[in-house]
């Protein structure tokens, strides 16, 4: 089985509520759901949220929705996938996604690139961000239910248990990683939601390309961006990856995980 978590809360530092900021008459999140559900080899899609109360309106769109959703650590992002993936009683072969849900813009069928190149390679863990070559806001991670299962046991540093696959990455001589590139680099493009400029991008586009087709590509977004390209100008003084790099720079070891916990 293949499983689609997309972690989601209300507190973002630089864009509080993001997650529920409406694009079209539905919130984002709900558009990131839509997407994923375009994908050809995803069986399953869970949104993985925290235990901090400002969260309810995500757990309120997933039972009208009819998603299933888990509630774990706020702060422990790595032990919130784990406890989802033993909630939903994933065996050791089967395979997770994850997903933030500040990408609205995602392509399920890039998504679906990286399942494909994982499968066939046998990889422990695929994505599209070892070398980045998609716009950001088109990143995607595959991985093994039992390469979850080693990192969250193993994984101590505070940085590797705020960002989930941090301590796959940085184990690349115990786990074979895979990458997918783009045929023309396009990293410097910016389509995820971390600041205010994000997200008046990303209404724009939605504008633009929804209302006649709700389900627009990466393609159909390049093609627009050649015609408006003062749409880029927008968000583009923001930095990729800029959570990643404040976690590393506040690193604290915190030690390993029993696998009784």
């Amino acid at each position: 089985m293949i499983y689609a978590i997309i972690q989601a809360r209300m507190g973002s530092t630089r864009l509080p509520g993001k997650v529920m900021m409406d694009l079209c008459g539905h919130p984002v999140i709900e558009h990131v759901v839509n997407r994923l559900e375009k994908s050809n080899d995803i069986d399953k899609i869970i949104i993985a949220t925290s235990i901090d109360s400002n969260n309810q309106p995500i757990i309120d769109f997933c039972k009208e929705k009819n998603i299933g959703y888990f509630v774990g650590s706020e702060d422990d992002v790595l032990d919130r996938y784990y406890q989802t993936a033993i909630h939903n009683n994933l065996k050791d072969d089967d395979i997770v996604i994850r997903i933030t849900s500040d990408c609205p813009l995602i392509d399920p069928f890039v998504v679906d690139k990286v399942i494909e190149k994982h499968i066939s390679e046998n990889n422990d863990y695929t994505t599209n961000v070892l070398e980045c070559t998609y716009p950001d806001g088109l990143d995607c991670e595959v991985f093994n239910f039992n390469v979850l299962k080693d990192a969250w046991i193993n994984a101590n540093l505070s940085s590797q248990r705020e960002h989930v696959t941090l301590y796959i990455r940085d184990n690349s001589d115990k786990f074979k990683l895979g990458n997918v590139k783009n045929d023309i680099d396009l990293s410097e493009l910016r389509w995820t939601l971390d600041e205010n400029e994000d997200f008046v991008f990303i209404d724009e586009v939605y504008k633009n390309l929804f209302n006649e087709n709700s389900f627009f590509t990466m393609d159909d977004i390049l093609i627009l961006l050649d015609k408006k390209q003062e749409l880029m100008n927008i968000n583009s003084e923001f930095t990729r990856n800029e959570g990643l790099l404040k976690s590393l720079k506040e690193d604290v070891d915190l030690g390993s995980r029993n696998v009784d916990e």
